[in-house]
């Protein structure tokens, strides 16, 4: 059997690691968001909806030793993969439970303070969908954060054609799903030299979306509930399943109008008043593709003077490729933003010496009295892998197996 509920069975999910999962990203964008985040620091609890082999959790278990980790997902092949990641380096904050989501529903007993779903919301059924949030709404703690990926238009439109040519290949043919991507891109290249897409202005795109590896691919277009959502639709099928709130996004700079927003655009969108209306008005200033949007059950808004305190004393380390004593360009959903080296210099420098609290970073010359200009700055270097907020009591001896145990498998971990 190669499905099951319509998604693929007959081979795994290539390994990836998406920082805007991990619990520390999330309170770090959440505290700047001004919302009250769980505690991080004490005990808390952590679900991730459809695991895969489970890197993303077992990075969450090394660098969060208060934090208990579990990850379910209905693919067998995924769940042993992940337990034996897990045992293979002692983690044991973490648990796989080879399940679906309707019989966990039924099952589980336990709260969490943050669920996490990735890759699957957009690729199953109504059914599963319903599940999803029925998860969120029975089991999310108080002020808990839950994180939902899905494709969203208006730019994933253009992949409509080309996965109904690679789904109907599939369901024509008897072989393994692999196979049938194989075949189905045989088709596409074959149509696209003869000009079928001429009149599709994301085609070189596709192309490169269909060059990467094909177990990505089977999982990514072989799906039969294939289907990118609105992201209001997406909002209010969330608030009305688990009374959850929309509060914003995991990928740092969608939060900033002035880091997301082209230009002529900027006047429009501030001019709506309406928030749903605003929010699909920006999907379409930045020709969203992908959303990574995190909702709050019960959310509290911090005072003025709570919300610094709190971000005051978010720290940051730079990151091992960070440049060094030159400009940075970030690349944005409005095009590349030079960051001269005059400002930037001297952040990284200042990092490369130490960790430092932002309350810290906001006296360097650059930075004084414009804490809006520095929250725009680590946005930015956040997003280019440049800089992480820190995380302390870490296990070296983990990282160590971890680091091991990914040469030892031949995991290319892709971000």
């Amino acid at each position: 059997m190669n499905k099951q509920n319509g998604y693929v069975l007959d081979t795994t999910y290539p390994v990836f690691f998406y920082k805007e999962m991990q619990p520390l990203w999330l309170k770090t964008i959440v505290s700047f968001l001004g919302f009250q985040t769980p505690d991080i620091t004490e005990e808390f609890s952590y679900l991730e909806l459809g695991c895969a082999t489970g890197v993303n959790l077992i990075v969450a278990a090394i660098n969060n030793p208060h934090g208990n980790f579990v990850g379910i997902d209905f693919n067998q092949q995924h769940i042993e993969k992940a337990k034996q990641l897990a045992n293979s380096i002692g983690a044991k904050n973490i648990k796989f439970i080879h399940t679906d989501f309707a019989h966990f529903l039924v099952e589980n007993k336990c709260k969490f303070d943050f669920i996490v779903n990735h890759g699957t919301f957009s690729w199953v059924s109504p059914e599963v969908q319903k599940n999803i949030l029925d998860i969120v709404a029975h089991f999310l703690n108080n002020t808990g954060l839950f994180y939902l990926h899905y494709m969203c238009y208006p730019a994933s439109a253009s992949l409509h054609s080309v996965q109904k040519l690679l789904s109907l290949v599939d369901h024509h043919t008897d072989n393994s799903s692999l196979k049938s991507i194989e075949l189905g891109k045989k088709l596409f290249d074959e149509l696209n030299r003869a000009d079928a897409f001429i009149d599709n202005s994301r085609i070189d795109a596709i192309v490169r979306t269909l060059n990467q590896d094909h177990s990505y691919l089977v999982h990514e277009f072989l799906t039969d509930y294939w289907q990118p959502l609105y992201s209001v639709d997406v909002h209010q099928m969330v608030f009305q399943a688990t009374q959850s709130n929309y509060i914003g996004s995991a990928n740092s700079i969608e939060n900033l109008e002035s880091l997301s927003i082209p230009e002529k655009l900027k006047t429009i969108v501030e001019n709506i008043n309406a928030p749903a209306l605003k929010e699909y008005v920006k999907d379409l200033a930045r020709n969203a593709k992908q959303r990574m949007d995190v909702f709050q059950y019960q959310p509290h808004i911090l005072n003025n003077a709570k919300h610094s305190e709190v971000i005051n004393q978010i720290e940051f380390k730079l990151l091992p490729d960070a440049p060094k004593n030159s400009d940075v360009t970030f690349r944005t959903p409005i095009g590349d933003i030079n960051a001269p080296q005059e400002v930037i210099s001297p952040m990284f420098e200042s990092l490369a010496k130490k960790d430092m609290r932002f309350d810290e970073l906001l006296d360097l010359s650059a930075f004084k009295d414009q804490p809006m200009f520095l929250i725009e700055t680590i946005f930015l270097a956040m997003n280019a892998g440049y800089l992480h907020p820190t995380l302390t009591h870490i296990d070296q001896n983990q990282v160590r197996k971890f680091n091991e145990m990914i040469q030892k498998e031949g995991i290319k971990i892709r971000m």
